[in-house]
């Protein structure tokens, strides 16, 4: 399944209010202040498995997980002592427009290294990882060295009680541009102003317990605190104090063949930023749920259905850029709910439908944000109010093998609505710049296909997995709200998307296995974005003057060139030798040059190689 895991509920949000809850072993581990997922701090070289929840589920994860969940477990030691190093890199090479390229016959490249370790000693679990990466980047002023490692253990006091204790360092230096300097030459040149220097430190301390009682009851307590220090050269920095602590209780009832999840959650946050009125703000989140899944008719029906109240604080200043905030505090409340079923219609095929209800409150950074990039400023609105919303699917899956193909085939169609959904706007005179708004109402339907399986061709197995998602996002009130049909790039043509959705996408992926050689292919297609913020196209249509060029940056006449969405191939190859992995990359094989957000070339075509050594 390829659905864009938001079910197209999140555009471009300049780095702050995720609508996708991101886990790392079933904790929360967004940056609270900015609701920001932080992908680096991930221990991928140390991963058993990636959770995909998708739509509302804000009933058992909280605020952010309006659009679903990702989590990321950690695998753990097993009895044989385990070892894995990798060594890799890539090569980027002239884009096709050779008049972008800037760096003349240097290299530009990437490098990263990565290892984990795993071992038992006695009732003693040890995973020792880590990473390193270097990039000297394709866009000029687009560079990164970044360092991380982990520590996880776990003592196993009995059968019944088990003690944990993770901890993560991850430190970054980097560079990058926010916006081009034009679409032709200067497309992988910064546009004055907008470079920026970050260095970053982020520390995770995750303790947690868990204890079986005598009714095989499950206890499981879980924290976690985030200590995050960013500075910035652009008056942009921040640090901040982050605390989750979470009782989990689960109950299974054999004879009534239900399982019942409850819990309790209490989390706290400070933060000082330049970015936030160079101000101390504090927060708190305070929640309490319950779940139950239950099983009918010899296991073929499975029913879930779950129910939570979260309560959420954030204090400020009373005053704050001339709104007044009564005794600088605001409060807000909800219970939400979520339903889901599941029906065996046979061996290999089942039916499902799900629906849940969304709730998502403005983090402080939407609040309270104030900084510029370039000619633009982004403003603050204190305030701003919580979104609300719902999803609901109904899918059908159906195993099956045909002329010697087995797998299966995956379908769904689903819709979303969201009541004062959060976009940054942009806005008139007397300012010139975003500012996050209630926009009004949304709906976001759409279909997806998915298929996966394996066959042989001459007797080589290729395993094949992929799928097609189609989506419709659109703003309920476009016809009547001056603020949206002002700030999107295609009002003027009466044409009502939400900014920044692509309404088609496409994923395929092969692999053969011939021997100890693997070769893979993998395709990717995603559509135009229809729509973006006029103001990229048009930064000074709000002026009372009169510009010879109002395509300031170059957008418009790019994506008009570019207007057909994009299609990506890469390939792969490798050998097994014994411990050894050695694998060999091309990626965009054939040089396209894209967009994933406007004003920002991604990677022309580029060769790699990756060395894996396992020992056990």
């Amino acid at each position: 399944m390829v659905r864009q895991i938001s079910e197209g509920g999140s555009g471009y949000s300049y780095g702050a209010g995720s609508r996708v809850m991101l886990l790392i072993d079933d904790i929360p581990a967004l940056q609270p202040d900015a609701g920001f997922p932080n992908w680096n701090d991930i221990p991928i070289e140390n991963l058993s498995q990636i959770e995909i929840v998708k739509g509302a589920a804000s009933a058992l994860y909280g605020s952010a997980a309006l659009n679903g969940i990702i989590n990321f477990r950690s695998s753990y030691a097993k009895s044989t002592p385990e070892t894995r190093f990798s060594i890799g890199g890539n090569i980027f090479l002239s884009p096709k427009d050779k008049s972008k390229k800037w760096w003349g016959n240097k290299v530009r490249y990437d490098n990263n290294y990565s290892f984990v370790h795993k071992q038992k000693f006695g009732k003693l679990d040890f995973i020792g990882s880590g990473m390193y990466y270097l990039l000297e980047g394709y866009n000029q002023f687009t560079n990164e060295r970044r360092g991380r490692a982990n520590v996880n253990l776990r003592y196993r006091y009995s059968d019944a009680l088990t003690f944990q204790l993770s901890g993560m360092v991850n430190s970054t230096k980097s560079n990058s541009f926010f916006i081009w300097k034009d679409g032709k030459s200067g497309a992988m040149l910064p546009f004055d102003g907008t470079v920026s220097d970050k260095m970053s430190t982020r520390i995770y301390i995750d303790p947690s317990v868990t204890f079986y009682d005598t009714y095989k009851n499950r206890h499981k307590l879980m924290g976690r605190t985030i200590l995050i220090d960013n500075k910035n050269n652009t008056n942009q920095s921040n640090n901040s104090v982050n605390q989750y602590l979470e009782y989990q209780f689960q109950r299974k009832f054999d004879k009534a063949q239900v399982m019942l999840t409850t819990g309790i959650v209490a989390s706290w946050n400070k933060t000082n930023s330049q970015i936030l009125g160079d101000t101390t703000f504090t927060g708190q989140n305070h929640a309490a749920y319950v779940q139950a899944d239950k099983t009918f008719f010899d296991d073929k029906l499975t029913i879930s259905g779950g129910v939570r109240y979260e309560y959420i604080k954030q204090n400020s200043p009373a005053v704050f850029d001339g709104v007044k905030i009564p005794d600088g505090e605001v409060t807000d409340d909800k219970l939400i709910g979520r339903l889901s079923a599941n029906y065996k219609l046979a061996q290999y095929s089942s039916l499902r439908a799900s629906y849940g209800q969304g709730y998502r409150y403005p983090t402080l950074t939407e609040r309270f944000v104030t900084t510029t990039f370039g000619i633009f400023s982004i403003f603050s609105n204190p305030l701003l109010q919580p979104e609300t919303g719902w999803s609901s699917e109904l899918g059908f899956k159906q195993g099956f093998a045909l002329g010697g193909f087995k797998g299966y085939l995956d379908a769904a169609a689903f819709i979303s609505e969201y009541e004062n959904m959060i976009e940054f706007t942009f806005l008139g005179l007397p300012k010139f710049g975003f500012k996050p708004l209630n926009v009004g109402d949304t709906r976001i339907s759409g279909l997806e296909t998915g298929i996966a399986g394996e066959f042989n061709f001459f007797d080589i197995p290729i395993k094949v997995f992929g799928g097609y998602t189609y989506i419709n996002p659109i703003y309920k009130n476009f016809a009547s709200s001056d603020t949206i049909n002002t700030s999107i790039s295609e009002a003027k043509a009466g044409i009502n998307v939400l900014k920044y959705r692509s309404k088609h996408q496409i994923k395929m992926d092969a692999e053969a296995k011939i021997s100890k050689f693997k070769w893979g292919i993998s395709y990717q297609y995603t559509s135009h974005f229809i729509n973006i913020d006029r103001a990229f196209e048009e930064p000074f249509y709000i002026l009372p003057i009169t510009v010879e060029n109002p395509d300031v940056f170059g957008i418009a006449a790019y994506r008009d060139s570019h207007n057909k969405g994009y299609h990506l191939i890469d390939t792969r190859v490798s050998y097994e030798i014994g411990v050894l992995t050695i694998t060999a990359l091309l990626n965009n094989v054939f040089n396209i040059e894209y967009t994933l957000r406007p004003a920002l070339i991604e990677a022309p075509r580029n060769i790699g190689l990756r060395i894996d050594v396992n020992l056990k």
